[in-house]
C-alpha cells in the first residue's frame, strides 16, 4: 500500500514537472528577451543628444535662410529657385541623418554619423554662406536703385540751381563721384553672387574645399567693397544735399535783401 502511494506520488511529481515545463521555458524566453532589447549607456544618450541637437540648429538656421531667399528682390526667380533647391534638400538630408541617429544603438556608429554633420553635410561650411552671401548682396543692390533713384532728384535740383545763376561745380563733381560708387557697388556685389552661386560641395575633396574657400572669401572681399562703395555714395549725398541748402539760403537772403531796398 504504501509502494502504491509512493509510485502515486513520482507520478504526481512528473505531471506537476511536465505542467511547469511549458512556463519554465517561456520564463527562459523572456529572459533572453529581456537581456537581447537595447539598452543605451549614458555616453550614447549624451551623443544622440548631441547630434539631434547639431541638426536641428542647422535645419533652423536654414529654414531662415531659405525665407529671407525668398524675400530678395534684385536676383532672378532662377536663381532663388537654385539656391532654395540646395537648402531644402540639405534638410532633408539632415532630417534623414537624424533619424538614422536616433535609432543608433552603439557608440562608435553614433560617433561617426555626429561627424558627418560637419563633415559629409558641411551645411555652415557651404550652403549658409551662399544664401547669405546672396541675400547681402540683394540689399545691396536694392539700396543701388534707392540711391540711384535719389540721385536722380538731386541732379533735377542742381541743374535748377545752375540755372538760377549759382556756382554747382562742387555738387557736380560729388554727383558723379555718386553715379560712379554706386556702379561700382552693384558691379561688385554682382560679383559676389557669381563668384559663390555655382559652388558645390567638396565631399571631402580637399583641393576642391580650399577651392570653395577661396571663393568664398573673394565673395566677402567683393561684399566688403560693395559696402565701402555705398558708404561714400551716402557722404556725397550729404555734400550734395548740405551745399544745395546753403545755395538755397543764400538765394533766400539775397532775394529778401533786393525786397528790401
Amino acid at each position: 500500500m504504501k509502494r502504491i502511494q509512493y509510485l502515486t506520488l513520482l507520478i504526481a511529481i512528473s505531471l506537476g514537472l511536465i505542467t511547469l515545463a511549458p512556463a519554465f521555458a517561456a520564463a527562459q524566453t523572456a529572459a533572453v528577451t529581456t537581456s537581447a532589447s537595447v539598452t543605451l549607456t549614458a555616453a550614447e544618450k549624451t551623443a544622440i543628444s548631441r547630434g539631434d541637437t547639431e541638426i536641428t540648429r542647422r535645419i533652423a538656421a536654414l529654414n531662415d535662410l531659405n525665407t529671407r531667399i525668398q524675400a530678395m528682390q534684385k536676383v532672378t526667380d532662377a536663381f532663388k529657385a537654385g539656391i532654395s533647391a540646395s537648402i531644402t534638400n540639405e534638410v532633408n538630408t539632415l532630417t534623414t541623418l537624424k533619424a538614422k541617429i536616433d535609432a543608433d544603438t552603439d557608440l562608435a556608429t553614433l560617433k561617426t554619423d555626429i561627424q558627418s554633420i560637419t563633415g559629409s553635410y558641411r551645411v555652415f561650411a557651404l550652403v549658409l554662406p551662399q544664401g547669405r552671401i546672396a541675400a547681402a548682396a540683394d540689399r545691396e543692390v536694392e539700396l543701388v536703385s534707392m540711391m540711384s533713384t535719389l540721385g536722380a532728384k538731386l541732379q533735377a535740383r542742381i541743374t535748377t540751381a545752375q540755372q538760377g545763376g549759382a556756382t554747382t561745380t562742387a555738387l557736380t563733381a560729388a554727383l558723379t563721384d555718386m553715379a560712379a560708387k554706386l556702379q561700382d557697388a552693384q558691379t561688385q556685389a554682382e560679383a559676389a553672387v557669381t563668384a559663390s552661386a555655382s559652388l558645390l560641395p567638396d565631399g571631402g575633396d580637399k583641393t576642391k574645399m580650399a577651392s570653395n574657400d577661396a571663393a568664398l572669401k573673394q565673395a566677402r572681399a567683393d561684399l566688403k567693397t560693395a559696402q565701402t562703395d555705398l558708404a561714400a555714395a551716402r557722404k556725397d549725398v550729404t555734400t550734395i544735399v548740405s551745399g544745395l541748402n546753403k545755395l538755397n539760403a543764400s538765394a533766400n537772403a539775397s532775394s529778401t535783401t533786393q525786397v528790401s531796398h
